[in-house]
């Protein structure tokens, strides 16, 4: 009798997983952003939300869950129901650089999240306080090995983290890095002087650099961003160096494909807009959609990639 009782609830549950798909979305969806208002992620998913709304027929709203470089709104995320009604805003700080940098976390990236779509990429941007008297990455390198050990770097993300390090480490800056909870905290103390330098995604101090209130050393594309003419690749100090901050969208392991296909296509028609686009590419992104699957692809490579990353820059998981 309970093997026949549990066999009907079995049932029924597969009956409903359709059901539950089809009617998807029947109330307000959250994008779940792990870092602060002006920042890349924030830059990127918030003007898509409208557009989102409208196609979905039911409000996408932005959840801002900040600190501990992306591990609460990423932990919040996997350990939500596989719904579809609770998204993660993923970037590489949560997904690749974090299994690199810590040694345990409260997610596993290759386990707790289905891919849904990727977005695209950013650089980040080396840059100075004004008054440092650097106008360029070898001015700003003499500059460091004649303050040894006195230099101080910001990051808000564990991404943040890798340029500075890598730079410090292999040209033996003696810099120290000071973490904050987001990007834009560590930009305000650089941009105040308090902090002498620090690498951020380029949308997120755009503005600053063209306003003068801090000076632009570096990008670290392959090549120069057309956003930022004249700056040029970290790769012409440290050969071969290359780091793109990457972007997608994420829901709970198991969520039903349905319901996946569904925020892809929503997604989509949003990043496809050529207004959104043409601002978004003014802020520096490279937004290049790709479907779930591809998407999933691209996720594992970036995981792989940073750990070996990580290894060859010689740091030590905190």
């Amino acid at each position: 009798m309970l093997k026949r009782k549990l066999l009907l609830m079995l049932a029924g549950f597969a009956l409903a997983q359709p059901a539950m798909a089809q009617n998807f979305p029947n109330r307000t969806i959250s994008i779940v952003v792990p870092f602060a208002p002006g920042t890349a992620t924030d830059n990127l998913v918030r003007p898509l939300t409208e557009s989102m709304s409208a196609t979905l027929k039911q409000p996408v709203v932005i959840d801002n869950r900040v600190g501990a470089v992306g591990k609460i709104a990423a932990t919040h995320v996997a350990k939500s129901a596989p719904d579809g009604y609770t998204v993660l805003a993923g970037a590489t700080t949560v997904i690749s650089a974090n299994p690199a940098l810590f040694k345990s976390l409260n997610y596993n990236p290759r386990t707790d999240f289905d891919a849904v779509i990727g977005l695209g990429t950013i650089p980040q941007a080396v840059v100075v306080n004004p008054n440092v008297p650097a106008k360029t990455m070898a001015e700003f390198i003499a500059y460091a090995k004649q303050n040894q050990g006195k230099l101080f770097y910001g990051s808000g993300t564990a991404g943040n983290i890798i340029p500075m390090r890598i730079l410090s480490d292999r040209l033996g800056l003696g810099m120290t890095n000071v973490a904050y909870k987001s990007p834009p905290q560590a930009l305000t103390d650089v941009v105040a002087g308090r902090m002498s330098a620090m690498a951020v995604d380029v949308s997120a101090v755009l503005g600053q650099i063209r306003g003068g209130s801090v000076r632009a050393l570096a990008v670290t594309s392959s090549r120069e961003a057309a956003v930022l003419p004249g700056v040029p690749p970290l790769a012409d100090t440290i050969p071969g160096f290359e780091l793109q901050v990457f972007f997608g969208l994420y829901v709970p392991k198991g969520t039903d494909p349905a319901v996946i296909q569904a925020l892809y296509q929503a997604t989509r028609a949003a990043a496809d807009r050529d207004d959104l686009k043409r601002n978004l590419t003014n802020q520096g992104f490279d937004v290049r959609v790709t479907g779930p699957a591809e998407f999933a692809a691209y996720t594992t490579s970036e995981i792989n990639r940073w750990a070996q990353m990580v290894k060859e820059a010689k740091i030590d998981p905190e």
